[in-house]
């Protein structure tokens, strides 16, 4: 398998792992279930190394707001 390909599909479910634990943090929130506070921490650094250094996700980004008006 070619590097790149393991680095797109690395970032890809990097993407998809913040997304699912954001949406546990918000269902906890409503069924006021408790939120472990390594969740947020998880979260806080997921979203910042998503942020930062993923690429998949920037692509996407300027995908769908680039031609904005």
């Amino acid at each position: 398998m070619d590097l790149f390909k393991i680095m797109f599909w690395i970032n890809t479910i990097a993407i998809s792992l913040n997304l699912t634990c954001t949406y546990l943090v918000i269902v906890n929130l409503i069924f006021s279930q408790p939120i472990e506070p390594f969740t947020i921490v998880a979260l806080v650094f997921g979203y910042g190394v998503m942020i930062k250094h993923n690429y998949v996700f920037h692509e996407l980004w300027d995908k769908w707001f680039k031609n904005r008006k």
